[in-house]
């Protein structure tokens, strides 16, 4: 498949604003990180990983979606949605499903993730419920990685996170901003917290308003990548940000979502696109 004019444009941008970044940031290269092998797949090494979502509001369609994704050799791992579905409230079906995408999965590791309202996702629950609900996916896990939204309750994250890690379940700590790019500390400080909190993936998304948000995202990144040795998954959403999810090969980050289809949040851009740009822009292994 050939890179149309708009793609090429894309990666010759994400090299121009790796680079750009590049000199915001102090000066330094970045040390070696440790890395995770699920399925076979090696988290936090390069070349970096794609994600596709699975948004299905129903059973039979998130079946098809991952039967899709399963086939599809641009897609490293694959993200459960579970606020999507319709019956996200009711944890049997939602844990049979999961072992069901598990098994059609097979090589590609599996993400699960309820994305609470107050994270722009779709499923409102006090932290209380949150709890029980993770705790009752987590009694025979069907996920290999795990997202913990790091803003809810301090004793229900780090519960969490401990029962998951008993399970040899890996935890992706994240925090979504849709208003707004917080300062250039913030973000650091955010990511830096999820570490101390026990987070095997430190994630953080932001909503740029300028170009200048981007950069800040971007640096953020790079200046975490060298006070942590964990993963990195960090992005800039909306159009305007859809360069940070390239552009991360070179600012340290591990991770990146892509799409097959609908997206599960602005910018994304499809996955094939997507891993033929990080191979254009990352740094060799």
């Amino acid at each position: 498949m050939k890179i149309n004019r708009f793609a090429k444009n894309l990666a010759f941008s994400a090299l121009f604003l790796s680079a750009t970044a590049m000199s915001f940031a102090a000066e330094s290269t970045q040390g070696t990180a440790p890395h995770y092998t699920v399925k076979n797949v090696h988290i936090g090494q390069l070349p970096v990983k794609t994600i596709v979502p699975i948004t299905a509001k129903t059973a039979d369609q998130a079946i098809a979606q991952a039967k899709v994704i399963a086939a599809n050799a641009d897609v490293d791992l694959a993200e459960f949605r579970i606020d999507l579905l319709d019956f996200a409230a009711d944890s049997k079906k939602v844990i049979a499903l999961g072992q069901e995408l598990n098994a059609i999965l097979k090589d590609k590791p599996l993400i699960a993730t309820i994305r609470t309202h107050n994270e722009g996702g779709k499923l409102t629950v006090t932290d209380k419920e949150y709890e029980k609900i993770y705790r009752e996916y987590l009694k025979k896990p069907f996920m290999q990685l795990l997202d913990i939204e790091m803003f809810r309750d301090a004793k229900t994250v780090d519960s969490l996170t401990k029962l998951a890690h008993q399970h040899n379940v890996l935890v992706i700590m994240s925090n979504h901003d849709f208003d707004k790019t917080p300062a250039q500390q913030e973000i650091e400080n955010r990511l830096l917290k999820q570490d101390q909190m026990g987070a095997d993936i430190l994630k953080i998304a932001v909503m740029p308003k300028s170009k200048q948000d981007v950069y800040i995202l971007m640096n953020a990144t790079l200046n975490v990548s060298e006070k942590s040795k964990k993963p990195l998954l960090t992005m800039s959403m909306g159009q305007l940000g859809t360069i940070s999810r390239i552009a991360t090969a070179n600012m340290g980050g591990s991770m990146s979502f892509g799409m097959i289809g609908e997206a599960s949040a602005p910018g994304q851009i499809d996955v094939m696109q997507l891993k033929q740009f990080l191979k254009t822009v990352q740094p060799s292994p």
